[in-house]
């Protein structure tokens, strides 16, 4: 009996170090795969850019009566910026309502007359020099019509102008200029809005060295050095940006100094912590396939 008790034990043990050898393998085999496609970390310079800019300007002379914001404020689309004194416009804008009212006056006389001078043509008691006049009378009234209707939709124009809303949302620089002052049209730029969310990260790879350490042997298009990229910003050695992003455009030409392109990529900023201007470092990681 204790003798046939021992192949027991030795089978039970064979099979044991059997199934040890077995995960021994298989760890091996997923060690040699996760080499095979690692991830490689590079780090660039980088610039935050406003995505978009606004610079506000004004498209009519006059006197700026108010400044409705302060500087650094967050405005939106559609706020009123700055008021320019109406009263000349407004004045315009009348003048022009009257000059409409007098035109389609006098093309309603020239039909009129035109009517009655074709009824006396035909009884023959009208002339066709007489009638002539009444056709060239008709035309001049058309046109005077049509002017003064453009004539006064250029000065209801010029009213609305009067009041200079932000065209984006974002934030706001600086006042130009202060109440009181008279503006002329075309004039530098009174204030400019910046988009804040989101904003643009624009950075330089080395071109050659990125498709090698891509491992890309035939590039179809420069878009694929952007699809296996992540993003991550670093604004100072112990901060960290929270949000990550994927890199979106690349520029058509290599620097012929540095051997460069450059990288644009959209980067959410909903607490506006990333401002334009601020120099961060780029951390652009490629993902094993």
């Amino acid at each position: 009996m204790k003798s046939s008790a021992r192949p027991v034990v030795h089978r039970r043990l064979i099979t044991s170090l059997s199934a040890l050898w077995i995960f021994l393998i298989l760890g091996l085999l997923q060690s040699a795969t996760a080499e095979e496609a690692p991830s490689t970390q590079a780090d660039f310079p980088g610039l935050i850019e406003a995505l978009n800019s606004h610079e506000v300007s004004n498209l009519i002379d006059g006197v700026v009566t108010e400044v409705h914001f302060k500087p650094g404020q967050f405005v939106e689309a559609g706020d009123i910026l700055f008021s320019i004194d109406p009263g000349p416009y407004e004045l315009t804008v009348k003048t022009q309502r009257l000059n409409t009212v007098r035109a389609e006056t006098t093309l309603s006389s020239a039909r009129q007359d035109l009517e009655r001078i074709q009824k006396l043509k035909d009884r023959g008691s009208a002339t066709d020099v007489q009638m002539l006049k009444a056709v060239v009378a008709l035309s001049l009234g058309e046109a005077r019509l049509e002017q003064a209707k453009a004539e006064l939709k250029s000065a209801e124009s010029d009213l609305e102008d009067t009041v200079i809303r932000a065209r984006i949302s974002g934030i706001i620089s600086q006042s130009a200029i202060n109440p009181g002052a008279y503006v002329e049209k075309g004039r530098a730029p009174l204030a400019r809005i910046d988009q804040m969310d989101p904003v643009l990260l624009s950075y330089e790879i080395p071109y050659v060295d990125r498709i090698e350490q891509l491992a890309i042997d035939n590039l179809r298009t420069p878009s694929e050095l952007l699809d296996r990229v992540t993003l991550s910003i670093k604004i100072s050695e112990t901060w960290l940006y929270p949000e990550t992003t994927t890199p979106d455009n690349l520029s058509s030409r290599v620097d012929m100094a540095t051997g460069t392109m450059t990288i644009w990529a959209e980067l959410a900023n909903p607490n506006f912590r990333l401002r334009p201007g601020m120099r961060v470092r780029v951390q652009s990681v490629i993902n094993g396939q």
